[in-house]
C-alpha cells in the first residue's frame, strides 16, 4: 500500500527476516549515596567541640579533633556519597582545636601567675610611733618577736614565707597621755594602720600579701 513505511529487509539462507533497529536511552543518574563516614566524622566533632570547651577534660579535644578531620576529608572523597556532614564533622574538629588550645593557653597562664604570686619574695615593713615607752609585738616568717621600745620604731622583713603580717603595740599604763600608732607596709603599699590613746593605749595592725 502506497505511502506507508517499510522497514527495510534482508534475506539470508533462513529467508527473509525484518532488520531490527536498536534504540538508545540515556543512562539515569544514580542517586547519591549515604556517607557513613561523614556521620562518624560530625558526631566525632561534635563530641570534640563540646569537651574542647570544659578545663582539663578539654584535652581529649586534642586527640578526638584530628580524628574527625581524618574522617571528614576521606568521606568527602568517597565518590557518589553525600558531603555535607563530612564538612561539618571536619570543620568542628578544627574549631575544637582551636578551642582546645586557647583554653589550655589561659590555664597555663593563670596556673603560672598564681605560682609566681604564692612563691614571690615580699618586703614588709613594721612601722610604730610612740610618745613614750612601749611593748611591740610583730610576726614574722619564724614566728612571732617581741620588743620594747621608748621611741618611733621601724623593722623591714623580706621574704618569701610571708602571708598575713601582724603588729600590735601597747603604751605606758602610767601615762594617761600616752598615744601609739601602728602601720604595715608590704611592696611599700599600706596594708594595714590604727592608733590607740590614753593610759595603755593599744594599736593593732595586720595585713596580707594576697591582698597588698
Amino acid at each position: 500500500m502506497s505511502g506507508q513505511h517499510q522497514n527495510p529487509t534482508f534475506t539470508g539462507q533462513s529467508g527473509t527476516q525484518q532488520a531490527y533497529q536498536p534504540t538508545g536511552y540515556a543512562p539515569l543518574p544514580q542517586p547519591k549515596q549515604g556517607n557513613g563516614l561523614g556521620v562518624a566524622a560530625l558526631v566525632v566533632g561534635i563530641v570534640a567541640a563540646v569537651l574542647s570547651i570544659i578545663p582539663l577534660i578539654g584535652m581529649a579535644a586534642f586527640f578526638l579533633g584530628p580524628v574527625a578531620i581524618l574522617l571528614g576529608v576521606i568521606a568527602f572523597f568517597l565518590k557518589n556519597r553525600k558531603k555535607g556532614m563530612a564538612i561539618a564533622g571536619a570543620i568542628l574538629g578544627i574549631i575544637s582545636l582551636i578551642i582546645a588550645g586557647v583554653m589550655t593557653a589561659a590555664i597555663g597562664a593563670g596556673v603560672q601567675a598564681v605560682d609566681a604570686e604564692l612563691n614571690a619574695e615580699h618586703t614588709v615593713e613594721y612601722v610604730v610611733t610612740t610618745s613614750g615607752p612601749a611593748s611591740i609585738t610583730y610576726w614574722t616568717p619564724g614566728g612571732s618577736s617581741s620588743e620594747k621600745i621608748t621611741a618611733d620604731w621601724t623593722k623591714s622583713v623580706t621574704s618569701k614565707e610571708f602571708n598575713i603580717a601582724s603588729l600590735s603595740v601597747s603604751g605606758d599604763f602610767s601615762d594617761p597621755s600616752a598615744s601609739v600608732s601602728c602601720d604595715i607596709l608590704i611592696d611599700g603599699k599600706s596594708a594595714g594602720k590604727n592608733t590607740g590613746s590614753g593610759a595603755g593605749a593599744h594599736a593593732s595592725c595586720s595585713g596580707s600579701t594576697w591582698s597588698k
